[in-house]
């Protein structure tokens, strides 16, 4: 910090001036929000705001000296950075008012990379998000950026800097507007090199900023879109890249009320960007990278890294919704095993259900379940259950409600004056919706301890009954039908009308509810559409919350009650979880899914999108619904889908009820196409595997964009429609319709087809190669290498085969990679893993193994591929041993060298090459 006695004054004081002429300047473009949105300004509409001015047919915001806040008294020192006091600079002035008058700013430092900024309350306390994070117990000593605030009497301001070269990574602009149900901040931006903020539908991984975009962040059911709709999770955290040195910071808004972004150009051409949130405090988490993977290690340090995956979750994945019987799902693993199409787990919608009712079996269609996942069982196939949140009300005859009840787990309304008068008896206080059972339901407290310990016995006791290896948990943003409307959609027609209707008070109504209420089919125009009331109230047992402001920590805590409930379930095991909705945090308990897609071309890219979008929010196990989950997909796409898939972290094919069968086998071609590269991805199983590692112990991503791997590479930041493994194996699915072919972006150095070996291009440059429906574009950039293991129908199957390496040289000849290998599941631990390095240079390959031998007794290497070898060699020895001439091959017009040995992976080993 450049906070330093008095000599921090003199710098706020100059950074003022500057801030201020600069934003006097840019007023006009900080726009006014309204309610009801934008379609509404006019100067009339904008006159009912004190805080807003009409100038040239704009409504803006008014200059900071009238609308914001001004610093009062000097700063105060704390042990880790300072606080400066804020002063609403006039009470009249307000958006929608309830302003709070007196503030704090406060500044606290963490690690050298890692800022803290939060502005609150200096009177009352308001909420906070309640989920733990990990920070340092004292500061480092020496910090990456600077801080510099207004001075004593001065409209509050505040900069952030990045030590080194002044880049600029917070700049407030304009007033800061802080009330009850209303926060918005502003802040000028290095470069319009934007990336995250989410769960959104984005048509593209950087951001534009003309013309001005908003797009909601708050944690809702609603269908993958192309327009700009919240989704499933909420994730209020970006990256900027500042200049073209590949510099970049990121910054988390760790707030979970309903919020927005406004991305949009100044008037002198400076990108900015607005964060508005209607609750709880600012609190910003600022990292300094300096490189978009140093962040990502910073970050995910922070709300904590990944669950490590069991190798066999790698595996390909089939599932829809819609399977009416035990047979019918027999027949489909039939025609996939008749095909040889690889596949590793079978997952179950609710068709398994009881009525639809959590924890139960059909008794009819689904009799022989346990008969069916023991089949899976014996054909080396894990078997995932899906499980909703919401419980029916039936509490005389569905034990786990009862059991419920018992314990007092259910969420309930904040006062029971608000107790509708039609309240089912039995249901107490309970907030009543309806979801996918023909009955009403409650919804679990999972912030709640007694809630915790019954979730966790209910997993128990489903598993006696079902002998399931994962967890699916959905619905839990969380989702009820028809809230606010006349009936649910799927309400029983033999039923008089009803749904779960709000209170209209400040949490259901609040005074403005962002852009979530304006899109996404919201009929109701509620912060509550397709959800629970925001007048609900939950509790830790220590303290209570409105719905209001947990509603996006539901998906978070259901998941870390089924992470505790699958522990005691498998102790010897990783807990597995497929998480519908997901928090900053949630991918130390759980993995992701992209939501209900369609079968539809522009899906398909979006699906790239989101993958770099969740790699950066700490949770790189994701992936879309193959094929599409909506409509049906033709040959063509399902088969192009199936490629791309097969090279997501989480590869599943899954559908809609309703909707015909997609699975791979269903089309020759399909099944052709999706054998082949699903083998692809099993051959480097191995590698994906450590990638994984990596991720779980340093915090890396799995899959990355181009910028990830080449930050200085202009061109690769706004490459979106190819990714990386991480910075080994690049991916470029064909994503259009009729398309044979498509241009590659390669950055610098060489690159080679990963199957067969040819030198395809080196760059930087932009070639246009071949991509009949049968291939997807497959490259290895020189100076990697990757291990792999001959492919087999599962991982059991592959795991017990011979592994080898491919080695990519570079122009200088070299290349490195490394092994990593453990048991593939249970408890994690690098005492019990195996890990080696394995060198190239000039003709000399050794694997220098660092530990773990004995995990790796039974396994050896047999093939070695060299790309990029100069000709063939006169002379290859193996530790010291000559190989015959017939144990090696050399392809000159690849310059391919294949060499075959047998060694054991635990041993030490040295190629020669004359």
């Amino acid at each position: 910090m450049s906070f330093r006695g008095r000599m921090f004054l003199v710098v706020a004081v100059a950074a003022t001036c500057a801030i201020s002429l600069a934003q006097d300047a840019n007023l006009q473009a900080i726009e006014c929000p309204f309610p009801e949105g934008q379609e509404v300004v006019s100067e009339e509409e904008c006159g009912k705001y004190s805080a807003c001015e009409w100038t040239d047919g704009v409504c803006h915001v008014v200059d900071n000296a009238v609308g914001g806040y001004v610093v009062q008294g000097p700063p105060e020192v704390t042990t880790r950075g300072f606080k400066v006091n804020l002063k609403k600079a006039d009470d009249t002035v307000t958006m929608f008012g309830d302003d709070v008058t007196n503030l704090v700013f406060e500044v606290i430092q963490h690690e050298d990379y890692h800022l803290q900024v939060k502005i609150y309350d200096a009177d009352a306390e308001r909420y906070e998000v309640p989920v733990p994070l990990s920070l340092p117990d004292a500061p480092d000593a020496d910090a990456l950026y600077t801080v510099s605030v207004s001075g004593e009497g001065e409209p509050f301001d505040f900069v952030v800097s990045r030590k080194s070269n002044n880049n600029t990574v917070f700049r407030s602009l304009g007033p800061l507007t802080f009330e009850d149900q209303f926060l918005q901040l502003h802040t000028s931006l290095a470069s319009t090199y934007l990336y995250g903020l989410g769960e959104n539908t984005h048509l593209s991984f950087r951001h534009t900023f003309e013309p001005r975009s908003t797009f909601p962040i708050f944690a809702r059911d609603v269908a993958v879109s192309t327009e700009p709709t919240n989704e499933y999770g909420h994730h209020p955290y970006y990256m900027v890249m500042e200049d073209d040195e590949g510099n970049s910071h990121s910054v988390l808004l760790y707030n979970s009320n309903a919020m927005e972004y406004s991305t949009f150009l100044l008037e002198d051409g400076t990108p900015a960007l607005t964060l508005r949130t209607i609750g709880g405090i600012i609190d910003l988490h600022m990292f300094l990278g300096p490189l978009p993977e140093d962040l990502i290690w910073q970050y995910t340090s922070m709300i904590g890294t990944t669950a490590m995956p069991p190798y066999w979750y790698l595996g390909f994945q089939l599932s829809r919704w819609g399977y009416n019987s035990t047979d019918y799902v027999r027949a489909v693993r039939e025609r996939m095993k008749a095909m040889g199409i690889p596949q590793d787990i079978q997952t179950f919608d609710i068709d398994y259900t009881d009525q639809k009712r959590d924890f139960t079996l059909d008794p009819v269609h689904w009799s022989d379940f346990p008969e069916l996942i023991q089949e899976l069982h014996n054909d080396g196939l894990k078997v995932t259950l899906l499980v909703d949140p919401a419980l029916v009300i039936d509490f005389d005859n569905y034990p786990p409600a009862a059991r419920g009840k018992e314990s007092d787990v259910f969420i309930k309304w904040s006062d029971p004056s608000l107790v509708p008068d039609d309240q089912e008896p039995g249901t107490d206080d309970y907030m009543v919706g309806y979801v996918w059972p023909a009955n009403k339901t409650v919804f679990p407290d999972f912030l709640k301890p007694e809630t915790q310990a019954w979730w966790i016995n209910e997993l128990k006791i489903f598993h006696e009954l079902l002998d399931f290896d994962t967890l699916w948990i959905d619905m839990n943003e969380p989702a009820n039908f028809g809230t606010n409307l006349d009936k649910p959609w799927n309400w029983p027609p033999d039923q008089p009308d009803w749904s779960l209707k709000c209170p209209d008070n400040k949490w259901d109504s609040p005074p403005y509810p962002t852009v979530t209420t304006r899109v996404g089919d919201n009929e109701s125009k509620k912060l509550s559409e397709h959800s629970l009331c925001m007048s609900g109230q939950q509790t830790d047992g220590n303290t209570t919350y409105m719905h209001y402001d947990v509603h996006s920590l539901y998906g978070w805590s259901e998941t870390v009650a089924t992470y505790r409930g699958l522990e005691e379930v498998f102790p010897d095991r990783r807990p597995v979880i497929l998480s519908r909705s997901t928090f900053p945090g949630s991918g130390q308990y759980a993995f992701h899914w992209l939501g209900d897609n369609s079968a539809e071309w522009v899906h398909l890219h979006m699906s790239i999108i989101g993958l770099f979008e969740f790699n950066m929010f700490g949770i790189p196990m994701v992936g879309a619904d193959i094929c599409g989950f909506y409509n049906e997909p033709d040959m063509e796409l399902c088969a192009r889908w199936m490629e791309l898939g097969a090279f997501y972290p989480f590869s599943r094919n899954h559908n809609q009820e309703g909707t015909a069968d997609q699975d791979p086998a269903m089309w020759p071609e399909v099944g052709e196409i999706s054998r082949y590269t699903l083998n692809i991805r099993y051959q480097y199983l191995p590698y994906l595997y450590s990638l994984f590692h990596r991720a779980h112990m340093h915090g890396s991503s799995v899959v990355r964009p181009l910028l990830n791997v080449f930050p200085r590479d202009l061109k690769a930041r706004d490459v979106d429609d190819q990714f990386m493994w991480g910075d080994g194996l690049m991916i470029a699915p064909v994503l259009t319709q009729g398309a044979t072919s498509r241009d590659v972006y390669f950055p610098k150095g060489i690159w080679y087809d990963l199957v067969t070996g040819v030198a395809t291009a080196t760059g930087p440059t932009t070639l246009t190669v071949d991509a009949p429906l049968e291939v997807i574009p497959l490259y290895i950039p020189g100076g990697t290498v990757l291990p792999y293991q001959v492919p087999g129908l599962n991982t059991v199957e592959s795991r017990q085969n011979p592994l080898g390496l491919t080695v990519a040289v570079n122009e200088n000849q070299t290349s490195s990679g490394e092994i990593f290998w453990d048991a593939g599941d249970g408890s994690f631990s690098m005492m019990n893993a195996y890990m080696s390095f394995v060198d190239y240079s000039q003709g000399e390959l050794t694997m220098s193994v660092m530990h773990g031998e004995d995990i790796v007794a039974e396994l050896f290497l047999d093939t070695i591929n060299i790309y990029g070898f100069p000709s063939n060699p006169q002379d290859v020895t193996v530790n010291d041993v000559a190989l015959p001439a017939e144990d090696w091959e050399y392809d000159a017009p690849s310059s391919v060298l294949t060499i075959t040995i047998h060694v054991p992976l635990a041993d030490p080993l040295s190629v020669t090459i004359l």
